[in-house]
């Protein structure tokens, strides 16, 4: 029995599968969140060119805070910035009205 066998597509499925080889090691090297997002950016780029930058934003979050923590991080100090702005600006009120203050009296 005579077996043909396609050079072509012989090639082909060894190609494929280093790629799979390659992305599993990607895969456990940076982890989920940062395979998620490369996916994600790779699709931008293809589909959305103009959401790469939010992406790339969002990646370099994940990978300094090791996962998506980081959006609750920003959103409790932007809750503690507004909270405390008032008090900032009347902290910065009373030290620039006693330093006028000290102006007038030194006339």
């Amino acid at each position: 029995m005579i077996i043909f066998v396609s050079i072509k597509k012989l090639v082909q499925t060894f190609w494929w599968l280093i790629l799979a080889m390659a992305l599993y090691v990607f895969y456990q090297t940076i982890g989920l969140n940062m395979f998620f997002l490369f996916v994600l950016g790779l699709l931008a780029l293809k589909f959305v060119p103009v959401l790469f930058l939010p992406i790339l934003l969002i990646a370099v979050g994940v990978h300094f805070s090791g996962g998506f923590s980081f959006i609750a991080d920003l959103i409790v100090w932007g809750f503690w910035g507004l909270a405390s702005l008032p008090i900032c600006f009347a902290f910065a009120e009373s030290i620039r009205t006693s330093i006028e203050r000290k102006k007038q009296e030194n006339k």
